[in-house]
């Protein structure tokens, strides 16, 4: 009889063993908190973000502007560009410019004008400089010049922009508790790992433009000159324009003949008023005669 009890107690120990076995696999497939993470990186922004503000371990962007006069600005650009490029840099923009002041315009000879321009060129350059070579290229620049309008130089540390997003991706990258199967999984849960797929994507590429910037300073350079005066004989059109004497003189007498036939058909239009006219003065003369004939006595 005990051993028929027996029999009926098999069926509930081999549940609770595969209720144990569960709860060994779902443990192991819990995800590791953002703490282990953080102690267990290896990644180089961690000791990076715990170093002092100024060791070159930590992640920062360097910029330069600089506002600059010069004798010539085409002879300082060439220089600048060339001198960028001797330190495994990259020209990103070189745009010059001249423009026009003022311009004055005054008779030559019958034929040509005699014109007077003052202009001012400028150039805009925009030049990213390996992070090891910004001193020597900021060193170099005042040498190209002549006079220093403006310097402004700026360091921006994202040591800890940067590890806050490697350390995003890796609790995405090994969160695992919500393991299901695929053939349950719905389409709310599909696009909730759409997205977070795509925000580490976004994350990654934001830490290599980062390194990049940290790699390569960003210079940029406004170079100008005094200004400067061009003389030039140009054509003058007017004179080329005008037409031949005899061509003139036919077009003198035809405008004088179209401003008759004009004033014939203006005084047709206005032959009301001018017959009220002529009314006005024959009555008036009328007048004027009987209070002018003397009275005999």
């Amino acid at each position: 009889m005990s051993s028929k009890k027996l029999l009926w107690l098999l069926p509930l120990f081999s549940l609770a063993a595969c209720n144990g076995v569960g709860n060994r696999e779902y443990t192991k497939s819990s995800a590791p908190s953002a703490n282990a993470i953080i102690e267990t990186s290896d990644s180089t922004a961690v000791p990076a973000a715990n170093a002092p503000i100024n060791s070159p371990a930590r992640k920062v962007i360097h910029t330069a502007d600089f506002h600059c006069k010069v004798k010539n600005v085409f002879t300082a650009t060439t220089k600048l560009e060339q001198l960028v490029k001797s330190v495994g840099g990259v020209v990103q923009e070189s745009h010059m410019d001249n423009s026009d002041m003022e311009t004055n315009t005054c008779y030559y000879t019958a034929d040509s004008l005699r014109q007077t321009m003052t202009y001012k060129t400028t150039a805009q350059l925009s030049l990213r400089v390996p992070s090891f070579y910004l001193d020597s290229v900021i060193n170099a620049i005042p040498g190209l010049t002549s006079f220093i309008d403006s310097r402004t130089l700026k360091q921006s540390d994202v040591t800890y922009k940067y590890l806050t997003n490697e350390l995003k991706n890796q609790v995405g990258g090994n969160n695992n508790a919500s393991k299901t199967k695929k053939s349950k999984m719905t389409a709310e849960a599909q696009e909730y790992d759409n997205d977070r797929t795509e925000q580490k994507i976004d994350r990654k590429v934001e830490n290599m433009q980062l390194q990049d910037d940290i790699n390569y300073a960003t210079v940029t350079v406004t170079l100008s000159q005094t200004e400067q005066v061009m003389v030039q004989n140009i054509v003058n059109t007017d004179y080329y324009s005008r037409p031949p004497f005899g061509m003139q003189c036919r077009a003198a007498l035809s405008s004088g003949w179209e401003f008759v036939m004009g004033f014939s058909i203006l005084l047709l239009r206005i032959w009301p008023l001018m017959l009220l006219l002529a009314t006005g003065l024959l009555i008036f003369r009328i007048y004027f005669r009987k209070q002018a004939v003397p009275v005999r006595k």
